[in-house]
C-alpha cells in the first residue's frame, strides 16, 4: 500500500486563494450540446501534435465502443509552458496549493514521492503519482494520477518540446482500485501566452483487484459497462470542471510562478 506524502505548507497562500473565476465563454456551447455521438473510435493522443491539431471539437464525445472523449481548450494569456511544468511539480505536495487551482472543488492532495531534490519541471512529476480528492460535479472522487512521459501515449517528444510541453497521466479510482482514464494537457506556446488543449479518454477500464482483476477487466470493457461507469453525467461534469479549473488557475499562475518558481 502506498504511503502518501503531504508537507505542512510553509507559505501563506491566502493572497492567491481567490473566488472561482466566471467560467470562460466557450464552456456554455460545449455543455449545451450534451454528450454527442462520435463517428468512429477514440482519436489517438499522438494526433494532437499534427499540424492543426487532432480536429476534435470541444465537448464530450461517446464512441461506438462505449468509451468517451472529453475535449477542452483554454486560452491562457501571460502563461507559459514552463509555468505548467513547474506547477505540476510544485503544487501536489500540499493540499493548500492544490485548492488554489479550484477553490470550490479541490480538497486534498498528496504524493507517492517527495521529488524536491530533482530539477524543477518535468523531473518533479513524471514518474510520480498524485493522490487527490476532488468534486467532479456533485460527486467526490478519490483519484490516483500517475504521470508518464508523453512518449508513453504516442506523442512525439520533439514535437511536444517545439510546441511547449505536455502533461500526461493514467488515472485510477483509488477506492475502487480501477484504472479509469487517461489524460493529456498539451500546452502550446503562443504570442501572448499559451493555449492548453486538454483531452480525457474515459472508459478503458482495468481492475487492479488482486486475483480477480483480469476477469473483472474483461467483463467491464464492453460498451454497456463502459457507458454505465463512464456515464454522460460524469463526462459533462468533467468538461465543466476542466474549463473552470484551467481558466481560474491561468489568472494566478504567473504570479505564483514569479513568487515560488525557484522552489
Amino acid at each position: 500500500m502506498t504511503r502518501w506524502i503531504e508537507i505542512a505548507e510553509p507559505h501563506d497562500l491566502s493572497g492567491y486563494l481567490r473566488p472561482l473565476r466566471v467560467a470562460p465563454p466557450p464552456m456554455i456551447p460545449a455543455l449545451a450540446h450534451g454528450v454527442r455521438s462520435a463517428d468512429g473510435p477514440f482519436t489517438p493522443f499522438a494526433r494532437m501534435t499534427d499540424p492543426g491539431g487532432d480536429k476534435v471539437e470541444d465537448g464530450a464525445w461517446r464512441h461506438p465502443d462505449g468509451t468517451m472523449t472529453v475535449a477542452c481548450t483554454t486560452a491562457m494569456p501571460g502563461v507559459t509552458a514552463e509555468m505548467w511544468d513547474w506547477w505540476f511539480g510544485w503544487h501536489s505536495l500540499s493540499s493548500a496549493r492544490y485548492r488554489l487551482w479550484h477553490p470550490e472543488a479541490h480538497r486534498k492532495s498528496q504524493l507517492a514521492l517527495d521529488c524536491r531534490h530533482l530539477p524543477i519541471g518535468r523531473p518533479r512529476y513524471v514518474g510520480n503519482v498524485s493522490a487527490v480528492d476532488e468534486f467532479i460535479g456533485p460527486q467526490m472522487t478519490r483519484l490516483a494520477i500517475a504521470f508518464v512521459p508523453p512518449a508513453e501515449f504516442g506523442l512525439d517528444a520533439a514535437k511536444v518540446d517545439a510546441m511547449g510541453t505536455a502533461v500526461c497521466a493514467n488515472v485510477s479510482l483509488r477506492r475502487e482500485r480501477m484504472h479509469s482514464s487517461q489524460l493529456v494537457h498539451l500546452i502550446e506556446n503562443a504570442a501572448d501566452g499559451c493555449v492548453m488543449h486538454s483531452r480525457f479518454h474515459l472508459g478503458e477500464l482495468r481492475s487492479q483487484v488482486p486475483l480477480l482483476g483480469p476477469l473483472l477487466t474483461l467483463l467491464l470493457n464492453r460498451p454497456g459497462p463502459r457507458r454505465k461507469l463512464a456515464n454522460d453525467g460524469i463526462g459533462l461534469a468533467l468538461l465543466q470542471h476542466c474549463y473552470k479549473e484551467m481558466h481560474h488557475l491561468a489568472a494566478i499562475l504567473p504570479a505564483l510562478h514569479q513568487r515560488f518558481g525557484g522552489e
